[in-house]
Order: C-alpha cells, then structure tokens, then sequence
C-alpha cells in the first residue's frame, strides 16, 4: 500500500492517527495488531464478532473498514481467507444501523457468482448483525423460490444474490433495487469468467447510480481493472497480498506419481499425514464420484459436490464438512 493510500476520518482521536502514522512509518502498512475498536466500530458489531471469535481486525479489515465507513467507494484485490467478507459486512451494518424496522426497502445489494458463496456470506452478516435490528437475506438459484419469495415479503436489509436468481425476481417485480445505496461486487473475477458480465451490467442499470460500490477480486488482471474503472466513483485501492500468491496459512507439496498411483498414495496421505478435513479437487464429475467410492471402500467416508449434484445434496455436504460430520470433501 502506498503512503497516498494513509486515510483520516472525522471519527479519528489523535491517538488513533498518532498510532496510525507509526504504523506506516515503521512497516509501510497498517498496523493490523490493533484491535476492531481503533476502527471505530460500534459495540453491537464488537460485541458479535468477539462472540464468534474475531480477536484482531486482518490486514483487509484494518485497511478497508475506515474507507467504508467514509463511503468511498473500494476496488480490493484480496484472497479467500483474509478475512475479505467481514471487511465489507461490519461497515455495511454500521452504515445501515441508522434505518428503524419502519423502513422496509432492500438498501445494499451483494452479488457473487456462486449458490455457496451466497450463503456463506448472509450467514457472516447474521453473525455481524446479532445485536442490530438489520435483517438478511441470500437468493439463488437451483432450489424453488418459495421460500425465498417469502422471506423477501418480510424485511429485508441486505440481499445476497447470484446474478441469473436475482434478474428473474426483479422481472417478476418480487425484488425492487430502486433504493440501494451499498453495491458490492465479490469474486469479480469468477464473476466475469463465469460469463455473468451481462447480467451483471444489467443488474447495475437496475440500481441507482448514486451509491458507494464496492468491488473486490481474488486477481486483478487488465480486464478486471478496466471494468471496475467503469463502475466505480474514485475508489481507494486497497490490495493486502501480490496477486495470484498463495495465502500465508497454506503449506505447498508436489508428488510427482503415474496416474495409476494416484488413488493410493492419496489414501496413504489423508490416513499417515494427521488431515483433519481435507479438500480435493479432481478433473471431472465422474472422477469425483469414483474417487468417493474408492476412499469409502478403504473407510474414509467422503462425498463429492459438484454441479451434477442438487442444491440440496451440496449443501447438506457443505454443512457436514464445515461440522466436521465429514472430514474429506
């Protein structure tokens, strides 16, 4: 992060500005040891994430929530596992704190480009949000939208959305964007290699254009760039990792094995290496469910999630694996 990128904001002490500047002095970036107090975040958000377990703000968190806050408008370039959700949600809630149960309007929109990123993150917000009258809700497709038409006739804050779920509600006019003030495009990159660009660019003429917009992306190519340049109002810039890196948790091996030598030593290894959940990732849908037969016939219990499966059956896998109900997914 470059100095031009140091921000003051009126809620700052002069403590909290002498803390900052020493931080940059001494390291170039902030000081992400500080705690999610120096953020100026209000009790009911400290209390919920303290809750669940948060006990410092990431480098994302310490370097985006101030700017939020200030509605500016972001372009992140963050990976999974920075904690790159709670730095949006937390200063969403805090923005949107001020509106009573009176006011019914859908007020900031987060589109993702998958079912399970949907989920995952109204299910970040209501942990944010357990001591804020603010409500969530996550629409996506391949499940009935009953459920979801109903909860849309209750209130609802912030909406989570894929993008083709979304459009096909908007048209059946259950969902009205005319008062969004908060757009967050996450994933962007997935977004657009997904081939949702359209849809996104009409979901964008469905909003106001007067909103803070923020959009991040685990890489940050030319392409990416020059579209976030077209739909962003002078934006921070706030990057916590080189683009395309590994994340700093993640240790990396290469076995190098005949194909027909795959299949063992991958059971030699989620047996001998102490794996307490593990993910693996195989070329086709049909390599993913042969691969679950031949761990469960030595008794590893596993089970595929792909897109041949239902939304039910993936999410019940999900919600076993993050339960440690399934260790090997």
């Amino acid at each position: 992060m470059k100095k031009k990128d140091f921000f003051i904001h009126h809620y700052d002490t002069p403590i909290q500005i002498l803390k900052r500047e020493f931080a940059y002095k001494i390291s170039g970036r902030p000081n992400i040891m500080m705690s999610f107090k120096d953020l100026n975040l209000i009790n009911p958000i400290i209390r919920a994430v303290t809750e669940a377990g948060y006990s410092k703000p990431t480098e994302i968190q310490y370097t985006a929530i101030p700017h939020i806050l200030a509605g500016k408008d972001i372009i992140g370039c963050a990976q999974t596992g920075t904690g790159k959700t709670a730095a949006f949600a937390m200063p969403i809630l805090q923005l949107l704190k001020k509106y009573t149960p009176d006011h019914k309007e859908i007020r900031t929109l987060i589109l993702t480009p998958t079912r399970e990123l949907a989920i995952q993150i109204e299910e970040n917000f209501a942990v944010y949000s357990k001591y804020l009258p603010l409500s969530q809700l996550s629409v996506y497709g391949g499940v009935p939208a009953g459920g979801q038409l109903a909860a849309l006739r209750k209130r609802v804050d912030i909406l989570v959305a894929t993008p083709g779920r979304l459009l096909d509600l908007v048209n059946q006019r259950h969902i009205d964007l005319s008062k969004i003030e908060i757009f967050v495009l996450d994933e962007a990159d997935r977004m657009l290699d997904m081939g949702f660009i359209n849809d996104v660019k009409k979901v964008l003429k469905l909003i106001p254009q007067k909103r803070q917009t923020l959009f991040f992306s685990a890489t940050m190519p030319s392409g990416i760039r020059k579209f976030a340049e077209t739909i962003l109002n002078n934006p921070v810039e706030v990057t916590v990792t080189p683009v395309s890196s590994t994340a700093q948790t993640v240790k990396q091996s290469v076995y190098f094995v005949e194909k027909g030598d795959k299949t063992g030593l991958l059971i030699d290894l989620l047996q001998n290496e102490n794996m307490r959940r593990s993910l693996v990732f195989t070329r086709t849908k049909h390599i993913a469910n042969k691969l679950v037969q031949q761990l469960e016939g030595v008794g590893i219990f596993a089970a595929a999630i792909h897109g041949n499966k239902s939304q039910t059956a993936r999410q019940n896998a999900l919600d076993d694996f993050k339960a440690v109900r399934l260790k090997y997914w």
